[in-house]
């Protein structure tokens, strides 16, 4: 259970880190991926600033699988941080902000990432350390 949960802390910490990344490298492009034709400038400012902020704690997700139980918390930060996109996401598409065609990828990754997370939490090993 403990390995599975190593594996699955490294798979969304690098998915993050990509995402970040692209947020970061290429901007312009992940902006028309979301149906905006050109980006301005201040758009292209966000976008990278989320990107660095979807970097740092990948690398502190794969960081915390070397012993999930001893960085149980940043297993909770993954958690909590699926749930609040999938949260986020839904209050989005239900605001007519965005359609679920350009948002449901995320928000169904983030809500299959939760479902995983929460049943591979190591609850008797966390309660006990």
């Amino acid at each position: 259970m403990i390995r599975a949960l190593k594996v699955v802390l490294i798979v969304f910490g690098v998915i993050e880190i990509l995402l970040g990344l692209s947020l970061v490298i290429t901007p312009d492009q992940a902006a028309s991926m979301g149906g905006v034709s050109k980006a301005s400038g201040y758009l292209i400012y966000t976008m990278a600033s989320l990107g660095v902020c979807l970097i740092a704690p990948g690398v502190f997700l794969i960081v915390a699988a070397r012993d999930p139980l001893r960085h149980i918390n940043w297993v909770k930060f993954a958690i909590l941080w699926c749930i609040l996109g999938v949260v986020a996401g839904l209050y989005s598409v239900i605001q007519g902000a965005v359609t679920f065609s350009q948002g449901g990828m995320q928000i169904i990754m983030d809500a299959v990432f939760a479902v995983v997370f929460l049943a591979l939490y190591p609850y008797r090993a966390a309660k006990g350390g």
